[in-house]
């Protein structure tokens, strides 16, 4: 069986929310920039938090960490969720993202034999979804939030368009009753209006089949980062800021959540505390396959296991850290690394190749930052970008890559 991996960084905040908190909230992203460079509430702020409610914000700060379940629906698809993303915030604003993708192989409450994920709320909307999640991953879903793509494409269209560069051409002709999608968007950089914008983030695969392998629910969970980055950045132009309100108030119309008044008034009052630079984003460890002529997404119980025990940030052993050095050349700097490293306690150090390197980089592919805290102490990391790129099939926790 073919394992499926997804090598990639989150850049910027909130994209592990994927249209969530800032959805409900749309203001909450250019209101933390705004405090952040003027050190002052922006003058709509408090507008906004009166005209939602005099309710003071809710204690969150001291409930964290918190688990949030983030859905995408399509009315029009039977009202399956497109998009199922775990966003767990930890007790110091860290994000940590996990898409689970929509194929994934589950029993669902009430439902006879197995099932895709998504079809979760179609049965039963967001209840039945958070109780499947919470099953499937053994933890308790503290809040929710359904996004129906009517939202998207209202938003979309309110900011004016978004600029994504589109890997290559979409598309897609479906003409079967009650699910019609005709998807045609050509590769390069594309201008998305909001029914654009829809088709974008709604494909899987070409007509052909031809470019399934770049796609199914992997490929499309990156596409869909790539439109939320891009969202987000057409949001931040000072002619939106001034349309926040308005977008705040037409995509409430349709979402569906579980955060109080003033648990928002929180997130806009504390969103500046937030990590805006090392986003942990994943995907639940798994691989596809095909069964009775079905294609399922199947957990990898094992890796699933040890990433939703890390979110807890359990103590790591220095002999248990699977360490692989990389450099374009093996020289004296490279073995005096490994040397010092094994000195220190590592056991299970590993040197390698690699065909080029542009900066000093530590890369950890586990979510649990007790790696990086023992690193640290034992080695100079300062001349080393950090970068999280989890990924639970890899056999490595760490890489250290060498200029």
């Amino acid at each position: 069986m073919k394992r499926i991996r997804l090598h990639k960084q989150a850049k910027i905040f909130l994209v592990s929310f994927l249209i969530t908190i800032a959805v409900i909230l749309a203001g909450i992203i250019a209101t933390a920039l705004y405090i952040k460079q003027t050190k002052t509430p922006p003058p709509f702020l408090s507008e906004i938090i009166e005209r939602v409610t005099n309710t003071e914000p809710a204690d969150i700060e001291n409930n964290l960490p918190m688990n949030i379940l983030v859905l995408g629906s399509d009315e029009k698809q039977g009202g399956r969720s497109d998009t199922i993303m775990l966003v767990h915030i930890q007790k110091d604003f860290q994000i940590i993202a996990i898409s689970i993708p929509r194929d994934t192989r589950v029993k669902i409450e009430g439902v006879k034999g197995y099932s895709k994920i998504n079809a979760a709320y179609a049965y039963g909307k967001s209840e039945l979804a958070v109780k499947t999640v919470e099953n499937v991953l053994g933890i308790k879903i503290d809040k929710y939030v359904a996004v129906n793509y009517e939202a998207v494409k209202k938003i979309v269209d309110l900011v004016g368009g978004v600029d994504v560069e589109v890997p290559f051409h979409l598309y897609y002709v479906d003409t079967t009753p009650g699910k019609e999608l005709y998807i045609d968007i050509p590769a390069g950089l594309q201008h998305l209006n909001g029914e654009k914008a829809v088709e974008f983030l709604r494909w899987r695969h070409n007509s052909n089949g031809k470019e399934y392998g770049k796609g199914g629910d992997l490929g499309r969970i990156e596409m869909q980062r790539k439109f939320v980055y891009a969202l987000i950045e057409k949001m931040l132009k000072p002619q939106n800021i001034v349309r926040l309100p308005v977008i705040v108030q037409t995509v409430s119309k349709y979402t569906d959540h579980n955060f109080t008044k003033g648990e928002m008034i929180w997130f806009v009052q504390n969103v500046g505390k937030f990590n805006m630079q090392n986003i942990m984003m994943t995907i639940l460890p798994g691989y596809s396959k095909y069964i009775d002529k079905v294609s399922y997404y199947i957990i990898d119980e094992e890796n699933c296991k040890a990433l939703i025990d890390d979110l807890n940030e359990p103590d790591v052993l220095k002999d248990s850290i699977r360490i692989k050095i990389l450099s374009t050349s093996i020289d004296d700097r490279i073995s005096q690394l490994k040397n010092d490293l094994e000195t220190k306690g590592y056991s299970n150090v590993e040197i390698g190749r690699a065909s080029k390197i542009e900066e000093n980089k530590v890369e950890l592919k586990r979510v649990n930052r007790k790696y990086l805290e023992l690193l640290k102490n034992d080695i100079d990391l300062s001349t080393y970008q950090i970068v999280y790129s989890p990924d639970y099939s890899d056999k490595f926790d760490v890489y250290i890559k060498v200029k």
